[in-house]
């Protein structure tokens, strides 16, 4: 698109289009400021026409923004692109948008002739702030357990693989700790399931208390609740296994006014040499926790480096 190809009638028709449409300079000269009527998704880009986008932008974000004006130019082909932009940090005379922080998609694409003696490139912005948001809201879903509200088993094993990583590169001390609730199957058949589903969350509450929310908590299935200590010594996570229990022993676990008796079982393992991946590690806690079961219940096991 030439200068001289933007008539009266191509301005006119641009500027009733809702999304911003911009010719920008190699150099980030904003050559021409068209569209973006909608209020609600845009402010009025009309003051950024012959500014340069270090002008009224941060000095990082216009390098990332002239690096993309080049790499366009370059490649000659089209250059799409998603970003974040905090408005607050947008330095025009008045900015009558959308407030906070705003993402957006980048169609940038070369003019095949130089426009006002510039290379330059067309851009068209389009707001996909809500787009972005229900994907994180599905993917928020996609980790949570929806009847504890905890993280899920797919979000503590992606965790964990990156506290094992941390593990390697630095060392870190990394405990898994496997529990069920003690004789959940009884409650069940005598209660009924709403009553397990009760302890369950019960227990949820119990977890978040001992533990806060400085660890990694998920339900894995079932009965059966996971987690990660990490940067802590084996003595200070059985300290905290048998704070746990006591706080169990101690809660008021009530369903349709009965107060119902809840103990747990703990296994505990600790990435070593001889246990250093996510799968050898979940494993070895859920042997600990099988051996805590076959020595009674309402106890805590570890396994370390393999050995009981």
């Amino acid at each position: 698109m030439e200068q001289s190809l933007l008539t009266d009638l191509s301005i006119s028709l641009l500027n009733t289009i809702p999304d911003p449409f911009f010719i920008i300079a190699e150099d980030g000269t904003y050559l021409e400021v068209l569209g973006g009527t909608e209020r609600s998704l845009y402010d009025d880009g009309k003051p950024m026409k012959g500014k340069n986008i270090y002008e009224f932008m941060e000095k990082d974000f216009s390098d990332y923004f002239i690096g993309k004006i080049r790499q366009t130019l370059a490649g000659n082909v089209l250059n799409c692109f998603e970003y974040q932009l905090e408005t607050d940090r947008v330095s025009l005379p008045e900015l009558n948008g959308p407030g906070g922080s705003q993402w957006f998609e980048a169609r940038m694409y070369p003019m095949p002739k130089p426009y006002m003696g510039h290379r330059a490139v067309t851009v068209m912005i389009i707001n996909i702030t809500e787009r972005r948001l229900l994907q994180q809201r599905l993917k928020d879903l996609s980790y949570l357990d929806p009847l504890t509200s905890l993280a899920n088993r797919r979000y503590f094993m992606e965790r964990i693989a990156e506290e094992l990583e941390e593990h390697y590169a630095n060392g870190t001390n990394v405990h898994v700790l496997l529990c069920d609730v003690d004789h959940f199957k009884w409650i069940n058949d005598l209660y009924g399931h709403l009553a397990g589903d009760a302890i369950l969350k019960g227990f949820a509450s119990v977890v978040h208390q001992v533990l806060k929310r400085t660890h990694t908590i998920a339900r894995f299935g079932g009965d059966e609740f996971i987690i990660s200590l990490v940067g802590m010594t084996t003595e200070q996570v059985l300290e905290k296994c048998n704070e746990l229990l006591l706080a169990v022993q101690e809660y008021e676990f009530m369903y349709d006014n009965i107060r119902i008796p809840v103990r747990i079982s703990i296994g505990v393992a600790a990435a070593s040499p001889h246990v250093d991946d996510i799968n050898g590690l979940v494993r070895w806690a859920d042997k600990a926790l099988y051996e805590a079961k076959n020595q009674g219940r309402n106890r805590v096991v570890l396994l370390d480096g393999g050995e009981l």
